[in-house]
C-alpha cells in the first residue's frame, strides 16, 4: 500500500483534522527524538493529547509505533518514514538556548517580578473548565507584558485585556513598579465574566499597590458606553472557538480608539491550516492585519489536553469604526461547540460517570470533590470522549 495511502487511512480513523500531514507530524518528532514521550510528541506535533494518543494506536496498529521507554518506531517504521517518507534528519534541535524559541527573553533583574507573580497566583481562584480557563505560567505573562512593551503598547496607553485568568494585568504592573517605581500606561481595565476572578485581581492588585480597574461583564453582551472607542491596546486569550475568537476580538475592536492604530495581542491554540484559514477570515473582516506570530509562546499549567503550548499573534486594527456586534446567544466555549459525553471511571470499583449528566458535576474537578457514589473514591480515570 502507497505511503500516502496509509497516512490517508490514518488520519480518517481517528478524524484527524490536520490529516496526513498530522500524521507525518507525530512521526517525525519519533523518528527525530528517537524515543518520545506521547506528551511531547504531541508537543512536536502540535496535536491535542487526546488526538495523538489516537493516532498513535493507529500507528502501533499498522506495526509502525511501538511503546518503548517512550514511543519508538519499530524497524519496520523506520524504514517506512526513511524510504517512504524520505526523512533522514535526526536529533536536529535549532531552538534558541536564551529563550527557547519565544522570541522574549527575561532578564535576570526581572527575576524578583516573576516569582513574586507566582506567588500571586497561588491564591487565584479554581480554574472554571466550563469557561475554557486555562491559566498560563508567571513567566508566559511576564513574557506578553514585556513583548507589548517593546512594541510600543504599553508606555503612554490605555489597555484593556479582555478576560484575564492569566494574570497579565498584574505582570504589567509588576513591570512597571520595577522598571520606573510607576504605571507604564495611561491606565489597564479588565474586563471578565467570572465575578472570582474579578475579586482576586482587584485583590492582588490593592495589597500590590498597582493601579488597575476591574470590570464583570460578559463578553456576549455589548460593551459598556465608558469602554467604547476608548483603548490603544488590547490584549486576549480568548474561548478556543471560531465563535470565541470572532467575539472577543469584535468587543476588543469597538473598544479601540479610531484615533490611531490599534494593537492586540491575541493568544490561541495552534489549529491546522484550514482552520487557521477560517480564523484569518476572522481577522480581515474585523479590519485586523497579523503584524506577527510568535509559535509556542504560551505555555499553560493546565492545559494538557493542548500540549500545554500556544501560540501568540500580533494584531493591528488599520480600518475604521466598524458596526457594533449585538448581543451574542449562540454557543461559544469548546463545550458548548463541540458537545461530548465525557466518560470517566472510579479507580476504586470502577463505577462510570458522565459529566453532567444524572446529578454528576460538569466537570472532572468537582466530580472528584463529590466523590464516587458507590464507593466514595475520588480518584477517576478517563474513558473516552464520545460525540453527544
Amino acid at each position: 500500500m502507497a505511503a500516502t495511502s496509509i497516512l490517508d487511512l490514518i488520519a480518517q480513523a481517528t478524524r484527524l483534522r490536520e490529516g496526513s500531514a498530522g500524521v507525518q507530524a507525530l512521526l517525525r518528532a519519533v523518528y527525530r527524538a528517537g524515543s518520545l514521550r506521547l506528551q511531547d510528541a504531541a508537543r512536536e506535533a502540535r496535536l491535542p493529547l487526546p488526538v495523538a494518543s489516537a493516532v498513535r494506536r493507529e500507528l502501533e496498529k499498522a506495526g509502525l509505533l511501538e511503546r518503548k521507554q517512550g514511543l519508538s518506531l519499530t524497524g519496520e517504521g523506520r524504514d517506512f518514514v526513511e524510504r517512504d517518507l524520505g526523512m533522514r534528519t535526526t536529533q536536529l534541535d535549532i531552538t534558541c538556548v536564551a529563550c527557547a524559541g519565544h522570541g522574549i527573553v527575561i532578564p535576570d533583574s526581572l527575576q524578583a517580578e516573576v516569582d513574586r507573580l507566582a506567588e500571586i497566583i497561588t491564591g487565584a481562584p479554581s480554574v472554571d473548565v466550563t469557561l475554557d480557563q486555562a491559566p498560563c505560567m508567571p513567566d508566559t505573562a511576564m513574557r506578553r507584558a514585556l513583548l507589548m512593551l517593546q512594541n510600543g503598547a504599553l508606555e503612554g496607553k490605555r489597555v484593556l485585556l479582555l478576560g484575564d485568568d492569566d494574570s497579565v494585568s498584574i505582570a504589567i504592573g509588576l513591570l512597571g513598579r520595577a522598571l520606573r517605581q510607576g504605571d507604564l500606561t495611561r491606565g489597564v481595565t479588565v474586563v471578565d465574566a467570572d465575578e472570582r476572578r474579578i475579586a482576586f485581581l482587584r485583590d492582588a492588585a490593592a495589597r500590590e499597590q498597582l493601579a488597575l480597574d476591574v470590570v464583570h461583564h460578559d463578553l456576549r453582551h455589548q460593551l459598556p458606553a465608558g469602554l467604547r472607542r476608548s483603548f490603544d491596546t488590547i490584549e486576549t486569550d480568548p474561548p478556543y472557538t471560531l465563535e470565541g475568537a470572532r467575539l472577543f476580538l469584535a468587543r476588543g475592536c469597538e473598544a479601540l480608539t479610531t484615533e490611531a492604530d490599534g494593537q492586540c495581542f491575541f493568544s490561541f491554540t495552534h489549529w491546522p491550516a484550514s482552520q487557521m484559514l477560517e480564523l484569518q477570515k476572522v481577522f480581515t473582516g474585523l479590519g485586523l492585519a497579523v503584524r506577527a506570530v510568535w509559535p509556542n509562546f504560551n505555555r499553560y499549567a493546565g492545559a494538557s489536553m493542548l500540549g500545554n503550548l500556544g501560540q501568540l499573534i500580533e494584531l493591528v486594527h488599520v480600518s475604521g469604526s466598524a458596526a457594533e456586534l449585538p448581543d451574542f446567544s449562540g454557543p461559544l466555549y469548546t463545550a458548548e461547540v463541540n458537545p461530548r459525553l465525557r466518560v470517566y471511571a472510579c479507580t476504586d470499583c470502577g463505577k462510570e460517570i458522565v459529566l453532567g449528566q444524572d446529578g454528576i458535576p460538569a466537570t472532572i474537578e468537582d466530580a472528584k470533590v463529590r466523590g464516587c457514589s458507590s464507593c466514595g473514591g475520588h480518584v477517576f480515570r478517563r474513558q473516552s470522549v464520545r460525540p453527544s
